[in-house]
C-alpha cells in the first residue's frame, strides 16, 4: 500500500475543522482521484499527506518518497522565477539541495571556490542530476520548442498559464520519485495537453493521487476514486463513468437508513410514553416503562446513521434576456501579432465554444470584447440591448485580504439578501473569511454569484468550469442551457462542450475558423500546431 491515511483529523487555528476522522488507501501503482465539493478539504488533505501540514489526530504512512505538485506552485518572486526554477520543483529530496547550492555557486561566479563547484557537480552527477537535466530538455522542447540551455533562463511570468503548468507537470511525471500527489494537474491545460496527460497517467507505473474535476480525465485515466464529502469519505472502485450512479445509489441508501432510524426512534419514544401512562397500575408496568425509556435514551445517544450529503450545493440563476437578433458582430477584428483579421456574427442565444491550444489569443480576444468601446472601435458592434458579463479564468474579484461578505454585500439590498445568496452558492459558513482563504472553486462560485447579480444577456466566460467541483459543473451546465443569454465561452473541458451549438477555433498561425460540428471541433483542437487552412471542412473566418 503506497499511501495509507488512518483516522486523520485537522483543524485550522480559527477552529475550522475541514478534515475529521478520514481514512482511505492508495494502492501501489494505482491512479487514484480524490474528489468532493469545493472547500471540503481536498487540498488540505494533500498537504497533510505530503507532510506540509501537521495532523491533529491519526497518521499518514507511505512506503516511498512522495513528490507533491501544488495546484498553483509558488515562487518567492514570480517575476524573477525562471523555467529552471519550475523544473527543479520536481527533483527528489536528495537532489534539490544540491541543485540549490549549484545555482548559488553559479550566481557568484567570480567569488565562488572552484573546488566547491567541482564537489557539488560531482555529487550532482552521482545522484542522477544530469539524467534529470536530460528529462528537462525533453520537457522544454515539448512545451516551448526550445532546448533546456535556451529555455532555462526564461522568466515564468512571460509564459501562459498553460505553458507554465505543462512544464511543471511534465517534469513531475518524468521524475524519479515513485509516488506523486498532483493537485488539479489539468487546470490551465488545453485539449491537446489534457489528452497527453490522460495517456501519461494510463501508462505510468508510478503511484499517483490526484485531485481533478475534469470528467474526461476521471473517466479515461483513473483506476479508482475517493470521495471526500462534508460528513463522509468513501471509495468508488471505478472511474467517473460509473461514479454518478454509484453516488446516487449511496445517497438514496443513506437517506433510507436515516428514515428508518427516525421511525425506530419515534416508535421507541411512543412505546415508553405509553408504558409511563400505564405505570401506576402495577410495579411490573413501572419497571417495564423504565426499561423502555432506557432503551430509547441509549438509542438516541448512539445517534443517527451516516447523514446523506446534499445532492446540490449551489443554485445558479443566470437567466439572461434577448439582445436583438444579433448579439455581437465582428468585422475585420484582429489582435496584432496574434490573431489575423476575421469577421463573424454571434446571434441572440447562440452558445459558442472558443477552442484552441494555449497561447493562441482566446483570452485576449475575450478581454478585448469586454473592454470594447464600439463608438471608437468599428470592428465590434453589439446588439441594441446587449449587457455583457465577464467570468475571468483567474477569478479576479478583488483584494485577497477583503472579507467575502464585504465583497458581495454591495450587490444586494441588505445583509439578509447577501447571506441568503451566499447560502445558495454553498458559502453560508464563510462570510467572514478573507478571499485568500477560499479555495479556487469557492472563489469561482463567488465570481458566478456576482455575475448573476449583474443580469447580463451576453456572457463572456473564460474557462468557467476549471476550478468547480463535479456537482457544481453539472449545475452550471444546467443553468447555461436554461439561460436565454448569448454565450461565448473559452473551454478546454471536452465534456462541457456538449452544451454548445457553435464552435470557433483559433490556431497557432493566427487563423480563426468555425467547425461544422462538435466532433470535428474537438478533433482539430486536440492536435498541436494544426493549421486550419489545411482543413477543407472548416469555415475560415479570417479575411
Amino acid at each position: 500500500m503506497a499511501i495509507e491515511v488512518s483516522s486523520v483529523s485537522f483543524s485550522y487555528p480559527d477552529g475550522t475543522t475541514p478534515i475529521e476522522d478520514v481514512s482511505f488507501r492508495v494502492p501501489t501503482g494505482s491512479v487514484t482521484a480524490l474528489v468532493g465539493p469545493n472547500g471540503v478539504g481536498k487540498t488540505t488533505m494533500l498537504e497533510l499527506i505530503a507532510g506540509h501540514e501537521r495532523l491533529d489526530e491519526g497518521h499518514v504512512r507511505s512506503d516511498t518518497e512522495i513528490a507533491y505538485m501544488r495546484q498553483n506552485p509558488g515562487f518567492d518572486d514570480l517575476r524573477s522565477a525562471t523555467v529552471l526554477d519550475a523544473l527543479a520543483l520536481s527533483l527528489p529530496s536528495e537532489l534539490r539541495p544540491v541543485h540549490d547550492r549549484l545555482q548559488e555557486l553559479y550566481a557568484s561566479a567570480g567569488e565562488s571556490n572552484g573546488l566547491d563547484l567541482a564537489s557539488e557537480l560531482e555529487l550532482w552527477q552521482s545522484l542522477g542530476g544530469y539524467q534529470a537535466e536530460a528529462r528537462w530538455d525533453q520537457v522544454t522542447r515539448a512545451v516551448l520548442r526550445q532546448g533546456l540551455d535556451e529555455a532555462s533562463g526564461r522568466k515564468i511570468a512571460e509564459l501562459s498559464g498553460g505553458e507554465r503548468k505543462s512544464i511543471i507537470l511534465r517534469a513531475y511525471l518524468l521524475s524519479e520519485v515513485p509516488t506523486l500527489i498532483l493537485d488539479e494537474p489539468d487546470n490551465f491545460l488545453d485539449l491537446f495537453s489534457k489528452a497527453w496527460l490522460a495517456n501519461e497517467l494510463r501508462k505510468s507505473s508510478k503511484t499517483i493521487l490526484l485531485v481533478s474535476h475534469d470528467r474526461d480525465l476521471l473517466t479515461q485515466a483513473v483506476d479508482r476514486m475517493v470521495a471526500l464529502e462534508h460528513n463522509d469519505v468513501w471509495t468508488h472502485g471505478g472511474t467517473y463513468a460509473t461514479f454518478p450512479e454509484q453516488r446516487r445509489r449511496r445517497i438514496e441508501k443513506l437517506a433510507r437508513d436515516l428514515d428508518a432510524w427516525k421511525n425506530e426512534e419515534r416508535r421507541l419514544f411512543r412505546y415508553f410514553k405509553l408504558l409511563k401512562q400505564r405505570a401506576g397500575a402495577s410495579e411490573a408496568l413501572a419497571n417495564r416503562a423504565n426499561a423502555a425509556e432506557s432503551r430509547w435514551r441509549r438509542f438516541k445517544e448512539a445517534g443517527p446513521p451516516q447523514l446523506p450529503p446534499p445532492e446540490r450545493e449551489i443554485t445558479v440563476r443566470l437567466r439572461g434576456s434577448r439582445t436583438g437578433r444579433e448579439a455581437i458582430r465582428l468585422t475585420g477584428f484582429e489582435i496584432e501579432d496574434l490573431v489575423a483579421p476575421f469577421s463573424v456574427t454571434i446571434y441572440n442565444e447562440d452558445r459558442v465554444a472558443l477552442l484552441g491550444e494555449n497561447g493562441v489569443g482566446k483570452t485576449t480576444f475575450l478581454k478585448k470584447i469586454v473592454e470594447a468601446d464600439p463608438t471608437n472601435d468599428h470592428t465590434i458592434r453589439f446588439g441594441p440591448t446587449a449587457r455583457t458579463g465577464y467570468f475571468s479564468q483567474n477569478n479576479e474579484i478583488g483584494d485577497p485580504e477583503r472579507l467575502l461578505f464585504d465583497v458581495v454585500r454591495p450587490h444586494f439590498r441588505n445583509d439578509q439578501e447577501t447571506l441568503s445568496a451566499l447560502g445558495r452558492y454553498g458559502l453560508a459558513d464563510h462570510p467572514k473569511h478573507k478571499l485568500k482563504q477560499l479555495s479556487g472553486g469557492q472563489t469561482a462560485r463567488v465570481q458566478l454569484l456576482i455575475l448573476e447579480t449583474e443580469a447580463p444577456n451576453v456572457l463572456l466566460l473564460d474557462e468557467p468550469t476549471d476550478n468547480l467541483d463535479l456537482e457544481s459543473i453539472l449545475i452550471i451546465e444546467e443553468a447555461l442551457v436554461d439561460s436565454e443569454a448569448t454565450q461565448l465561452t473559452i473551454t478546454h473541458d471536452a465534456t462541457f462542450t456538449r452544451i454548445f451549438d457553435r464552435f470557433i477555433i483559433f490556431d497557432r498561425h493566427g487563423v480563426v475558423a468555425e467547425a461544422p460540428d462538435r466532433e470535428h471541433a474537438l478533433w482539430v483542437a486536440s492536435h498541436r500546431a494544426f493549421s486550419l487552412l489545411d482543413d477543407a471542412r472548416m469555415k475560415i473566418l479570417s479575411v
